[in-house]
């Protein structure tokens, strides 16, 4: 009998395992903050860049939250899992596990909680985070290029299907000048020039009717309405910009260009965690925050 269930929890044990691997080779990249909660600074007693060689040292593509992101990760922010690690401390020992969080802030997977009765903070970490490895090297990580994660929401794309009888018309469509005078030009389109997916900026073409062509580039420059500091303003600051708020008009975060136009990393001065910022079609902007995207209107 005892043999009966030592084998049926290890063939459990194993199921669990293959899952989780399954799981965990879909994303490419790992993500580690600079501070984690209990942290009183960042990369106290080094926890951070531990972390950061220990998944490194498994195979995995590890980045600071801070560094600038890969064009394929500035993309699909989704390709990526944040690890989060976790201090769940006692009167007699340093407890700790590793949480990977994905996009959506859903716990992809948690490794079991490593122990340590070490006093000394900085070797008590150590031992408690190499512990908890022990399950994540188990899962002989390997990225899948071939399974595909969906994009986020927050940097969505227009999307228009058309059908046969467009093929080999003729569309009127308006191109504005600098001097805003109004020129007409004929397109031909061809069959196979008709794409599935377009970007917003392209020509919308509906109805075998005239349309307009809007491409508007916003500067993340500017005036907004952000939270609690009511009228904030984001001005060029060297490589980076700044963001001032409030009666003081005080510097409550910094914002940093990546390699795509619209898309940004924001820093807050009260929030460690560094997180992505889109600039929309209508000049506001989109924040992904734990709780789901946030928009500031943008005032002038």
């Amino acid at each position: 009998m005892k043999k009966l269930i030592f084998t049926s929890a290890f063939f459990l044990l194993f199921g669990v395992t293959l899952v989780a691997q399954k799981s965990l080779n879909s994303y490419k990249y790992i993500l580690v903050p600079k501070q984690y909660e209990f942290q009183k600074t960042e990369d106290a007693y080094q926890v951070n860049s531990l972390t950061k060689f220990l998944f490194n040292k498994a195979g995995f593509n590890v980045l600071f939250n801070d560094e600038p992101y890969p064009e394929d990760l500035v993309d699909n922010v989704c390709l990526g899992l944040k690890a989060i690690v976790k201090n769940n401390p006692s009167l007699l020992a340093t407890k700790m596990k590793i949480d990977l969080v994905d996009c959506y802030n859903n716990v992809v997977y948690s490794t079991t909680e490593g122990k340590s009765k070490i006093k000394e903070y900085k070797k008590a970490y150590y031992d408690v985070i190499r512990k908890t490895f022990a399950d994540i090297e188990a899962l002989n990580y390997k990225y899948e290029s071939t399974t595909k994660i969906a994009p986020k929401a927050l940097v969505e794309k227009n999307v228009i299907t058309n059908k046969a009888e467009v093929v080999n018309k003729t569309k009127v469509v308006q191109d504005v000048s600098e001097s805003k005078s109004v020129k007409q030009k004929s397109i031909d389109i061809k069959s196979d020039e008709i794409k599935a997916k377009v970007k917003s900026d392209d020509v919308k073409i509906k109805n075998n009717e005239q349309v307009k062509v809007k491409k508007e580039s916003y500067s993340i420059e500017g005036v907004f309405n952000i939270d609690s500091w009511g009228r904030s303003t984001i001005t060029k600051k060297n490589d980076s910009y700044s963001v001032k708020g409030g009666d003081e008009d005080f510097e409550f975060a910094t914002i940093y260009p990546t390699s795509k136009p619209t898309l940004f990393i924001i820093k807050w001065v009260a929030y460690k965690q560094p997180q992505m910022v889109e600039i929309d079609k209508d000049g506001n902007l989109n924040i992904d925050s734990e709780t789901g995207v946030k928009n500031y209107k943008r005032l002038d």
